[in-house]
């Protein structure tokens, strides 16, 4: 027989999964960071930045994407954001199989809950650390390139990681209490 689930167990498996969710979501996003619209003579294209391509949207909504290979030539911010939010998403995934697996005892909650708030704290730091950096370029009159400002995948990011880390919160709660006795 497997025992009943407690309402912090439910909870914080279902905020991990929504919150893995999110960021599983923001992985592919294209646009972390959005160029502003940049009119010229012929046409207003707007350009944003993602973690594994930069692409730019012409008037039309025709929409031309290259991809960010080269891990030399790449801005460091983008390389540790790219390392941490993988790395987010797997640990997020892992949580969450732990502790929402049937029957789970006290200490794989434990661990599942710590799993989650390790990739919360990945995940806000990919995304800090790509915010900061987008917006040091940003107010850099020496910058030449496009100034970009946080997109919708960094808030996808934020907002996943943000819910991971309530849910491994809930997750390390439920696992407190007095031993289990064994059956």
């Amino acid at each position: 027989m497997v025992p009943a689930v407690g309402w912090g167990v439910a909870l914080g498996v279902a905020l991990g999964a929504v919150g893995w969710g999110l960021l599983v979501a923001s992985l592919p996003h294209s646009a972390w960071g959005l160029g502003g619209g940049q009119a010229t003579a012929v046409a207003t294209v707007t350009v944003t930045r993602g973690l594994w391509s930069d692409c730019a949207t012409d008037a039309s909504g025709v929409t031309s994407c290259v991809p960010l290979i080269s891990l030399i030539t790449l801005p460091g911010y983008l390389q540790g954001s790219r390392a941490l939010a993988v790395t987010a998403a797997t640990l997020g995934a892992l949580g969450v199989a732990l502790g929402g697996a049937a029957g789970t005892r006290r200490r794989a909650r434990a661990a599942g809950g710590a799993l989650l708030l390790l990739a919360a704290l990945g995940a806000l730091a990919a995304a800090g650390w790509f915010a900061a950096a987008v917006t040091r370029e940003f107010f850099d009159p020496q910058h030449g390139g496009v100034r970009y400002e946080p997109g919708p995948g960094l808030l996808l990011a934020a907002g996943g990681g943000a819910l991971a880390g309530v849910g491994g919160g809930a997750l390390l709660a439920s696992a407190r209490g007095r031993p289990e006795r064994p059956r």
